[in-house]
């Protein structure tokens, strides 16, 4: 009885995570994290059904990715997913969109480029790789747009390189997206708080999370709400 006990005080949550994953649908898990945001006691749980639900909206994404960029297809995939999945439906919204712009089929095999001379697959591909995370491949596609100045192919090669912790790269691709873009800027915010790539510097770390939310990054305000409530030890 003791060790019944024991084990149910370690992991109260056990069993409600559990729940979650047994079941196959995506916005159960979005629910519980709406429902429970911010609990302390609930943090590694929400943690890990956090990294369920992305792991999910990603499998469906690269399904997604394999059918026609029609509005018969987004309209089905916005219906399903939209709620749980946003990132990954506005990815291949984008896709449809520039699937549309190009030209008819008698020009169709020329591959169109935008302003910057890189192609628009190359974007979407630069884009939709990032999205669902397929990191190795989005690095291939997006180095070619990040050099020709796409501001958000640079945002998408700082994120590669921070995933692959090749920080001083993740750091230079960063600063020179960050100007114009909020994810890009929600990144030095989060180096500048680990220290990771850079020294680690509080008041660096909230400049760029003021910049972010400034461009209206989702999670800046609530990251620079926690830094300025409960600075991390060894911020300078």
């Amino acid at each position: 009885m003791k060790k019944i006990v024991n084990r149910s005080e370690r992991d109260p949550y056990q069993r409600e995570q559990q729940a979650l994953f047994d079941q196959p649908y995506i916005d159960p898990l979005t629910k519980y994290l709406a429902e429970h945001q911010g609990d302390p006691a609930r943090e590694s749980v929400l943690q890990q059904v956090r990294q369920e639900r992305d792991l999910r909206c990603n499998a469906v994404a690269g399904q997604y990715a394999s059918e026609p960029a029609t509005e018969a297809v987004l309209e089905r995939y916005d219906a399903g997913y939209s709620y749980s999945c946003p990132e990954q439906v506005a990815a291949f919204e984008e896709r449809v969109n520039r699937q549309a712009s190009e030209p008819e089929a008698e020009t169709a095999k020329v591959d169109p480029a935008n302003d910057s001379g890189v192609s628009d697959q190359t974007l979407s591909d630069c884009y939709l790789l990032t999205t669902i995370r397929n990191y190795s491949a989005a690095r291939k596609v997006c180095h070619e747009p990040a050099n020709n100045g796409d501001v958000r192919s640079q945002a998408n090669m700082a994120m590669i390189a921070h995933a692959f912790e090749d920080y001083t790269s993740a750091r230079e691709w960063a600063e020179k997206a960050a100007p114009a873009s909020g994810a890009a800027a929600f990144l030095l915010g989060q180096m500048y708080s680990t220290g990771r790539g850079v020294g680690q510097d509080l008041d660096q770390a909230v400049y760029w999370y003021n910049e972010a939310a400034r461009q209206g990054h989702k999670e800046a305000q609530a990251a620079l709400d926690r830094h300025l409530e409960d600075p991390p030890a060894g911020d300078t």
